[in-house]
């Protein structure tokens, strides 16, 4: 009978543990300074390699980041959008993560996410929405439709929900797809697509949650078939 043993846990990864323990702990918060690498060495009684390979591993996590100068070394990140937009990036760049998963992914979520805003609205939102309206309308009448602002309208409903989750997950999504669907539409698209705008835009005014709801759903049929032809064209959609 065979037997086998666990891998030896590095010491770098029990460094990063509890170095993560000790902020969910409060010991550390956001903006505190670490111990330099040749405390935390000495403190675990191992090379500055291990030190360094954990702290390279938190930074790379979005957990701290690395300032240089007389007052630099590594501090603890402050909680927000950037880390989230680097998860999701990084996800559909390098972790075999699809636009048809984030499509889908975006199908599920934000038909509710439409009837929250409708819910939450606040004057405020509404101005910026209308704001965003004219300048799409704009950039159609110039002949030069701007598609990147056209899928950025989408963060402009989750930021209208209140709810800082949602605002940083629907911006890294927002982001990944205005990477993938740079390219400039055709007028006939981008008409099309800022009538769905004005639409979510009527009916979150309204209060209409309903309404709002299905024609988000509506919009990601159109999305799919956008989608769809871009592959049958032969452009790259991963």
């Amino acid at each position: 009978m065979s037997s086998s043993t666990a891998p030896r846990k590095r010491i770098s990864d029990t460094i990063k543990s509890d170095l993560k323990q000790a902020v969910l702990d409060g010991v550390y918060k956001p903006g505190d300074k670490l111990a330099p690498e040749v405390e935390i060495a000495k403190q675990y009684g191992v090379s500055k390699v291990s030190a360094r390979e954990a702290l390279r591993e938190l930074e790379s996590e979005g957990l701290i980041v690395k300032k240089r100068g007389i007052f630099g070394g590594s501090f603890i990140a402050e909680p927000g959008a950037d880390q989230m937009v680097d998860v999701v990036s990084n996800a559909f760049l390098f972790g075999g993560v699809t636009v048809t998963d984030l499509a889908e992914f975006r199908q599920l979520l934000e038909p509710g996410l439409a009837r929250l805003a409708a819910r939450r609205r606040t004057e405020n939102d509404l101005a910026i929405m209308e704001e965003y309206i004219k300048a799409i309308h704009l950039s159609i009448e110039k002949g030069d439709p701007d598609q990147t602002r056209a899928i950025g309208f989408h963060k402009l409903i989750a930021d209208a929900c209140h709810n800082s989750f949602i605002s940083g997950l629907m911006g890294a999504l927002v982001h990944v797809f205005q990477k993938v669907l740079d390219k400039e539409p055709d007028l006939e698209t981008a008409r099309k697509d800022v009538r769905f705008n004005e639409l979510f835009y009527q009916h979150i005014k309204s209060r209409d949650g309903e309404k709002a709801e299905a024609v988000m759903k509506e919009h990601f049929n159109a999305l799919e078939e956008i989608i769809r032809q871009r592959r049958a064209n032969g452009e790259t959609i991963t």
